[in-house]
């Protein structure tokens, strides 16, 4: 099933709490009471910025972080647990208000869900991401690099760069990498080219 979470920005900065989340890959709850696996769009009154899947719900007072805007009351309620797939400032149906998409807060009916998703996956210009079955896979190789215990080497291990200090992790055959963003990108490419390395070089 698919929901569509408006959430008040008067309440929760959701804009900034959703760059936050993304760029660290944590969770992050916000009031609903949804089933795991659960599809959702979560809006400001002013259209769509991000998607996102239910990892679980729980019956709790208000779990703690700072993009509250106002003071917890203790009282219990349901929070679903929220872990983003997409998010894009720039979408245009961030800027379209959601009388105007003709979409209300709640449960999805199957033909709106097609046409948010299609929508959604027309603005959502991602790095080497084309659709949402991308993103998620895109998501669960970071899940498994953030959470590899092994060290990265000094330098890419296709090219050779450095890149001061933003080299990242590739899992490829059960393996992991140390691969410069450059690198990275073709890998997902598949690509077996690897002379695009003018943004990781090292030279002035």
């Amino acid at each position: 099933m698919c929901h569509l979470l408006v959430v008040d920005e008067s309440d929760f900065a959701l804009r900034q709490a959703v760059v936050h989340y993304y760029e660290t890959k944590e969770p992050f709850y916000l009031p609903a009471d949804l089933e795991a696996g659960e599809e959702v769009f979560l809006a400001t009154k002013m259209g769509i910025i991000a998607y996102a899947e239910t990892l679980f719900s729980e019956y709790t007072t208000r779990p703690s972080d700072p993009h509250w805007r106002v003071e917890a009351d203790g009282v219990e309620r349901t929070y679903a647990c929220l872990d983003l797939i997409s998010v894009d400032l720039h979408h245009p149906l961030l800027g379209t208000p959601l009388t105007d998409l003709k979409v209300e807060s709640g449960m999805v009916q199957v033909s709106v869900r097609q046409r948010l998703v299609e929508a959604w996956q027309y603005g959502y210009f991602e790095t080497d991401v084309t659709t949402i079955e991308e993103a998620k896979q895109r998501r669960q190789e970071k899940f498994h690099e953030r959470n590899h215990i092994g060290q990265l080497a000094e330098a890419c291990e296709h090219c050779g760069q450095t890149n001061q200090s933003i080299l990242e992790w590739h899992q490829e055959n059960n393996q992991f990498l140390t691969l410069c963003p450059s690198c990275h990108r073709l890998a997902h490419q598949r690509s077996d080219s690897l002379t695009d390395v003018a943004a990781t070089s090292d030279e002035p």
